[in-house]
């Protein structure tokens, strides 16, 4: 769509060896990925990310640990962290599903555009070729995509899934818990490689 940030999709580009390296480090270590390439809006602009020790603790359990429950107080930097993981996950990977679901589409919409702020940040090498960019999907020539979705009884039904991040969990609908496991669960017990990331707030 003629936006310079983003990069084509099947684009052939001759990687040099130091890109090589970094692709490398970037893809065994989500912090150090986070720490050398991430930028993030803050009250100076968009500038690069300092990662706090926390933070840095909460990408190594998202990374090392398939399940997740992240329960945390407000402005912590809880949204940023996590997109920063769901990108660092669709850069790395072939072939996967993200979720993103939220107690309003409103807010699944407002972690989607904080994911594209990361990628936007990127430098060119690392960057996937975009193949699908609107409001709630992106598609990336790696064949990767995420959604966003509001969390409703029926959420989720219909697709194979990788990744299932929830967010606002506690102010989700009662009504809605049981019949939304329901429908998501068969899809992550089925599979021996899919992750679960559920966030909280204290």
């Amino acid at each position: 769509e003629g936006d310079p940030s983003w990069k084509g999709a099947e684009i052939v580009y001759d990687y040099s060896e130091y890109e090589i390296q970094e692709i490398a480090k970037c893809a065994a270590d989500v912090v150090y990925f986070a720490n050398n390439y991430c930028m993030a809006m803050t009250d100076y602009g968009v500038q690069r990310i300092t990662l706090r020790p926390y933070q840095e603790e909460v990408l190594r359990n998202f990374q090392n640990n398939r399940f997740n429950v992240f329960l945390a107080s407000r402005q912590i930097g809880k949204t940023v962290t996590s997109a920063i993981f769901i990108t660092w996950y669709l850069l790395f990977n072939v072939d996967k599903n993200v979720i993103v679901l939220a107690n309003k589409g409103a807010t699944a919409a407002e972690i989607l555009d904080k994911i594209k702020a990361v990628f936007k940040g990127l430098p060119f090498f690392l960057k996937p070729g975009i193949v699908t960019n609107n409001v709630m999907t992106m598609k990336f020539d790696n064949g990767c995509r995420v959604m966003g979705q509001a969390t409703t009884k029926t959420a989720a039904i219909g697709f194979t899934l990788h990744l299932v991040y929830m967010d606002e969990f506690a102010h989700i609908q009662p009504s809605f818990i049981e019949p939304f496991y329901r429908s998501v669960y068969p899809t992550i017990a089925a599979s021996q490689i899919s992750r679960v990331i559920k966030i909280g707030r204290a």
